[in-house]
């Protein structure tokens, strides 16, 4: 047998043949695998989230609803009542500290009462109510409680005074704080502030009294604890033979830069459009006419300067008055600030005051005082179509569905049949500022508001430990 022919590579390049035939050991495998799968497990792992702490209300169809009427003026006994869902049934009333209730049928109702009214709705009652209370050229839109409410162009003299009333319509107290501005600054008043309000009371303070002033004066009622309804009656009482006039100043929501004011009304009158600058800088005001085939800046009226933390008054009686004011529907005013607006339209036995709106980007609605009525739309933001709906007080439709085109920079009017009791206003691809007109023994105007039909339902949780 041969014998093998021996190896005649050098004895180094033996051992590398013979280690590269070699296999990796397991230990040297899991040295290199064992990382490589951590760094896999770590790059598919994510981190857990932090569950939020807060979370945002829902929204809910409205179950309940507070409307609170000022007692009368003279006259204004008639309180109107409605709900635009057309529901029947009974709504509780308190006046004073009697409670009674009140019936609603096909969504009309009303009642004859002198004191203050608080309505309290529930149901299916309660989603779009609207209450307001009326007679004798004397009309005024029963608010529902909010937080805060502004009232421009109050007077505190012998000549032209107003009265504050804050309503509680709830059987616990209440607090509030009316901050005051005069002509030319902010006005410590001690007895408006941190006013209490006992459960189901009212508090009324004279102005004249407490704040006395030949300034026209602002209002700002903030509250603090628990709810309460704000209202105003502007009374002027002239020198001579004039008998002195009242009506219930309308209040307006919050400050703005560019706001409508309709209600300017017809013929001769006196009137006195007041601004108020809260803010703590100059503010610029220039006014425009508003017909219904534009907006334009009357000649002979300059722009306005308000000083920081003033109340100014304009008189408007020469502009609102002839041929160039033929047509005109309402004010704008435009300004470099926030500020409010009211106008006040005066002959010798009424008395009309209107303010700067709210502006509406869905639905309306109001109770309808007696007598002549129609709707006032201003400052539409682009082209778009109002629907009204109209029922008398037997809840028979009046209007149905009744389409009127609007237009930015112009001001349409509508009429109402003298039987309406209750209107449903609703704009579609568009916003604007919608006002009731009504002539009964003397004008009253009520900016509508937005139609308040669901409520803000607030997230609680158990706390997280």
């Amino acid at each position: 047998m041969p014998e093998p022919a021996p190896d005649t590579r050098p004895a180094g390049r033996r051992r590398v043949a013979e280690a590269a035939g070699r296999r990796p050991s397991p230990l040297t495998l899991l040295a290199v695998v064992v990382p490589l799968l951590t760094v896999a497990a770590l790059a598919i792992v994510r981190p857990a989230a932090t569950p939020p702490t807060s979370h945002p209300p829902s929204s809910a169809t409205l179950d309940r609803a507070t409307a609170v009427c000022p007692a009368r003026l003279p006259g204004a006994d008639d309180v109107r009542l409605g709900s635009t869902g057309l529901g029947s049934g009974d709504v509780a009333i308190r006046v004073g500290r009697q409670d009674d209730i009140a019936p609603i049928d096909s969504g009309v109702g009303s009642l004859t009462e002198r004191e203050a009214v608080v309505v309290d709705a529930s149901g299916d009652l309660a989603a779009g109510l609207v209450v307001a209370r009326s007679g004798a050229g004397s009309a005024v839109d029963c608010d529902r409680p909010v937080p805060e409410r502004w009232f421009t162009g109050a007077g505190a003299s012998a000549e032209h005074s107003s009265t504050l009333t804050l309503t509680n319509p709830d059987k616990g107290p209440a607090v509030a704080d009316v901050t005051v501005w005069d002509g030319s600054a902010l006005v410590d008043v001690p007895a408006l502030r941190g006013v209490r309000v006992p459960g189901s009371g009212t508090a009324s303070f004279d102005l004249s009294q407490v704040v006395p002033s030949r300034d026209a004066l602002a209002l700002r009622v903030q509250v603090s604890r628990g709810r309460l309804s704000s209202s105003v009656v502007d009374q002027v009482d002239p020198l001579g033979p004039d008998r002195p006039v009242r009506e219930w100043l309308p209040s307006q929501t919050a400050p703005a830069t560019t706001s409508y004011v309709a209600g300017v009304g017809a013929g001769a009158a006196d009137r006195t459009l007041t601004l108020a600058n809260p803010g703590d800088s100059e503010v610029r005001v220039t006014l425009e006419l508003v017909s219904a085939d534009s907006e334009f800046a009357p000649s002979g009226l300059d722009e306005i300067a308000l000083a920081p933390a003033s109340v100014s008054e304009v008189d408007l009686s020469g502009v609102l008055r002839g041929t160039k004011a033929e047509g005109v529907q309402a004010l704008r005013v435009e300004a470099t600030g926030p500020v409010t607006a009211s106008l006040r339209t005066r002959i010798s036995d009424d008395l009309a005051l209107s303010t700067a709106g709210p502006t509406i980007s869905g639905e309306a609605a109001a109770a309808l005082p007696a007598g002549s009525k129609r709707l006032v739309v201003v400052g539409a933001t682009a082209p778009g179509v109002l629907t009204l709906q109209a029922w008398d007080e037997d809840g028979a439709e009046v209007v149905r569905e009744r389409r009127v085109e609007i237009n930015p920079s112009t001001a349409a009017r509508v009429r109402l049949p003298d039987d309406a009791v209750m209107a449903l206003v609703r704009l579609d691809r568009t916003d604007g500022v919608v006002s009731l007109e009504v002539s009964d023994r003397g004008l009253s105007v009520l900016p509508l508001a937005p139609l308040v039909t669901t409520s803000e339902v607030a997230d609680v949780r158990p706390a997280q430990r």
